[in-house]
């Protein structure tokens, strides 16, 4: 190619760099995370951030119209950014809508807040709130520069850029009570009905099924990650990874039976700590071993699920184990799912008498349904994508979860 064709070719594609990007084509957003989102409320804020922004190391970015609301509902479905610009103006409760906003980002994101109040009490509670900088407009590209160059110092410290994302172990009170199909498909509603950005750890590197649940190949990378947990980081883990559709990550693998995998409580810290920055939620598979490893996965999670069923076994070994997580430990909140309710007819433990001995009320109650699992399986369909008593009983787990209401109701239970 001659010179001057390569030279104008060139100063043609700096040119389209320079174009800014149409405001309402959100679809068009890459898969990852972007640098720089901004949300204005008007025409002459929108003008001003497109004339400052292309002078900014913080590209590619995007502008788009509607103001803090139109940043809620957009995040809710999408990918947040690194930084993230929003306006307040005519906001009635501008602190409020921030949490309304820290809500639905995901970690480590920057908020730089933009609005037409010059107030020292309110610029006080936004930062208290999460917010890094607040700037009144008219905006220049002094100011905003300042904000941008800055929020990688004191705005760490913000509480929306110290969000982490909240772990959720499940434990069956013994094997064969569907603790597996538990977390793949509580995995699934968050992800699909909740849309948040999940990670799924099947802890069990030999015989896990999280992976099978979901009719997808496990990538091997759990074993790499846990017995070499100082290469873990969240460029590690996005390729170690399996995907099931656009907001849930796979972290399992199958190794062979005569493999002795031994791997230590730091490296399950070590892994649960990096994900913790990159996911919403943080779903974990814990087997029934004994061990240090497995005791620090439960010990690490906000929230843990014991599953179990109507049998003798589950209310005995249901309770040692309830014993065993609360024993010293105030801070964590466990729940009890009944699974496969109805199993054992007449001849099961009545709900009462499950309650009675584990002296915990079952969150959800969900009865046998063997004919859902058996046509879902190796099928495209979740049973979670389902209505019925699985999706109820996930529903409330969920809103234990993120805080969000669900949207139907069935005719499973909640134990009073």
């Amino acid at each position: 190619m001659p010179k001057a064709q390569v030279m104008a070719t060139s100063q043609e594609a700096s040119n389209v760099l320079q174009i800014p990007s149409p405001i309402e084509k959100a679809a068009a957003l890459p898969t990852g995370r972007l640098p720089l989102m901004a949300f204005v409320a008007d025409a002459k804020t929108e003008a001003a951030l497109r004339e400052c922004l292309p002078q900014s190391p913080e590209t590619p970015h995007v502008v788009m119209r509607g103001g803090i609301a139109k940043a809620v509902q957009h995040l809710a479905g999408e990918r947040s950014p690194l930084t993230l610009i929003v306006d307040l103006s005519g906001v009635d409760l501008p602190v409020a809508r921030i949490h309304d906003l820290a809500d639905v980002c995901e970690p480590r994101v920057t908020v730089i807040a933009l609005g037409d109040h010059n107030d020292v009490e309110l610029y006080r509670d936004l930062i208290q709130a999460g917010v890094h900088d607040y700037l009144v407009k008219p905006i220049t590209y002094q100011r905003l520069a300042k904000a941008l160059a800055a929020k990688s110092g004191v705005g760490d410290s913000s509480p929306i850029n110290q969000k982490l994302g909240k772990v959720v172990a499940l434990i069956g009170a013994r094997g064969g009570v569907g603790t597996t199909t538990l977390a793949a498909n509580l995995a699934w509603y968050l992800a699909n009905e909740q849309k948040r950005r999940v990670g799924l750890v099947d802890l069990d590197l030999q015989n896990g099924d999280c992976a099978l649940t979901l009719d997808i190949k496990p990538t091997g990378g759990l074993r790499e990650a846990l017995t070499n947990p100082h290469r873990v980081d969240g460029v590690f883990l996005e390729r170690a990874m399996a995907v099931h559709g656009e907001r849930l990550f796979v972290l399992g693998c199958e190794e062979p039976l005569r493999d002795d995998v031994e791997f230590t409580a730091e490296a399950v810290e070590k892994v649960v700590s990096v994900m913790r920055t990159q996911f919403h939620c943080i779903i974990l598979d814990v087997p029934r071993v004994p061990s240090e490893a497995y005791r620090k996965a439960l010990e690490l999670a906000d929230l843990r699920i014991i599953v179990a069923d109507q049998t003798l076994r589950a209310a005995r070994d249901g309770l040692r184990l309830r014993t065993v997580l609360e024993e010293n430990d105030h801070e964590h909140l466990n729940l009890l799912v009944v699974n496969r309710a109805g199993e054992g007819g007449r001849h099961a433990v009545t709900l009462k008498q499950l309650q009675e001995v584990l002296g915990i009320s079952p969150k959800a109650v969900i009865p046998y349904q063997p004919k859902l699992f058996a046509k879902a399986a190796g099928g495209a369909r979740m049973p979670a994508a389902g209505r019925g008593a699985l999706a109820d009983g996930l529903a409330a787990l969920a809103l234990e979860i993120v805080g969000r209401p669900a949207d139907r109701r069935g005719w499973w239970r909640f134990a009073k």
